[in-house]
């Protein structure tokens, strides 16, 4: 069979949904398919969107279209009226939790226009049961339409043995996060929490970029327990997780939490907040935590190794 990926982009710095769309690139290869993709974004999303995927779309002979994302689909069903139509949905994250601006209106009208052509493909694909919900109770989709197929991790953050990361101060007591640098991931929250928690041992890993980079890095100025990696690249990632001794995830919302199922792959203890919305089949791997009770939680795992142990033992979500 072959199959078209509309694919925006499949670098790294993408996100998660590149991470997710050349997982299933490796997945329907080893099953056999021959797989064509769609250009890619380079200069202009609206360009990519409405000029270069359409004319890919007219020309392209496939026995299935697959969008990898809610965006990714907008032009799908107006140019492949009779082929089979698949997409896959993250999450709804600008509707649920709405920024402020032209930039929250403009995501807002694109993931709608997202939703309608969603609910024109034969299969929609939801990455947790989380995600169905929302789009059951915010799109008004069907929900015998959607199918939850959780997002896999790749195996290399099983295969490969367990051991120091490259990112590791020695004799140190290292937690760390990494995420694109947005607006609901709160990695602000998370260097005040770690301020407060008066520990001169201890240090913070934050990976990742974003339009909240400057305001996190002014945040950590004057804390030398404090790095900012910037970039992570996809080979390195390994090395992260292993560098640390808890992965601390702050995000408010989670169409289902790629990096906290990689920390449980590499046998990191993940903490996540109570007032997070994270799929429960992620969310009850993980200890879980207030602002208030960070830096009890914390300060209990800096001294009680035996309980480190035996939660960095769990190697989950395989």
């Amino acid at each position: 069979m072959k199959i078209c990926l509309i694919v925006r982009h499949l670098s790294a710095k993408a996100g998660g949904i590149a991470v997710y769309t050349r997982n299933l690139i490796r997945a329907l290869e080893r099953e056999g398919h021959a797989i064509e993709l769609s250009p890619e974004e380079r200069f202009s999303y609206l360009l990519w969107q409405f000029l270069r995927v359409p004319l890919w779309l007219v020309r392209s002979k496939c026995d299935v279209y697959h969008a990898v994302g809610i965006i990714e689909g907008i032009t799908l069903p107006l140019f492949r009226r009779r082929a089979e139509k698949r997409i896959t949905i993250h999450d709804i994250i600008p509707l649920k939790h709405p920024r402020k601006g032209f930039k929250g209106l403009f995501e807002r009208f694109f993931i709608r226009l997202g939703l309608i052509s969603a609910r024109k493909c034969d299969v929609i694909y939801a990455v947790s049961h989380l995600t169905k919900v929302d789009l059951v109770r915010l799109a008004g989709i069907p929900e015998n339409k959607i199918k939850v197929v959780h997002q896999p991790i790749d195996e290399r953050f099983f295969r490969e043995p367990l051991g120091e990361g490259k990112f590791r101060e020695p004799g140190k007591f290292m937690l760390g996060y990494i995420s694109r640098m947005d607006y609901h991931k709160r990695h602000a929250l998370l260097v005040e929490l770690f301020k407060c928690w008066d520990n001169p041992n201890a240090r913070l890993l934050l990976a990742g970029a974003g339009e909240e980079f400057e305001r996190v890095r002014k945040l950590a100025e004057g804390d030398p327990r404090i790095r900012l990696l910037g970039f992570v690249p996809d080979e390195e990632l390994v090395e992260f997780y292993d560098s640390l001794d808890v992965y601390v995830h702050t995000s408010k919302y989670e169409g289902w939490g790629l990096p906290i199922a990689e920390a449980l792959g590499r046998g990191k203890p993940v903490i996540v907040f109570e007032d997070a919305e994270i799929p429960r089949e992620v969310k009850d791997l993980c200890v879980t935590a207030s602002n208030n009770s960070f830096s009890d939680i914390v300060e209990g795992l800096f001294w009680n190794r035996k309980l480190l142990r035996k939660l960095s033992n769990r190697r989950c979500l395989g």
